[in-house]
């Protein structure tokens, strides 16, 4: 996922950020790539050539991370409703206490949460979204319920 450019004063261009489902984050700052230095602490080419330290932040529902630069909190993607915030804890929600907290209905549950934040990035509307997820819950209860028959 890539969130579209963000200008912040005193930066040396719009930045840009990278986040892949299963690896660290990107930052570019105009053309020019930002070095990590450790965890989620990022220094940022500034418009004076100074290298400035930033922090990426990203909320368990919120699909599109927040940069933190000189105790401010800039948002590099519009904040996602509520409606598809609990839609998309609804698989964790549903699967994990029906099965007591089970390995395979959290592992299910994990897979549903991750493919709901995927499709919250997208481009649809908010309602398209939410028939979306509800889909993608369904498609997870089937699969729960094929793992039980398996099982028994």
């Amino acid at each position: 996922m890539r969130t579209e450019p963000i200008h912040i004063d005193g930066l040396a261009g719009p930045i840009v950020v990278t986040a892949p489902t299963f690896r660290a984050p990107s930052i570019t700052v105009g053309e020019r790539s930002a070095t990590r230095t450790r965890g989620n602490k990022y220094l940022l080419p500034a418009a004076d050539g100074q290298l400035v330290d930033a922090k990426l932040s990203n909320g368990l529902l919120d699909p599109y991370p927040s940069i933190e630069i000189a105790g401010v909190k800039h948002r590099t993607g519009p904040r996602m409703p509520v409606l598809l915030q609990i839609m998309s804890a609804l698989p964790l929600v549903v699967f994990i206490p029906l099965l007591h907290g089970g390995l395979i209905g959290g592992l299910v549950a994990g897979i549903a949460l991750l493919t709901n934040l995927k499709i919250a990035r997208g481009s649809h509307s908010t309602p398209v979204k939410a028939v979306i997820m509800l889909c993608v819950l369904g498609a997870a209860t089937v699969v729960l319920a094929m793992i039980a028959a398996l099982l028994n």
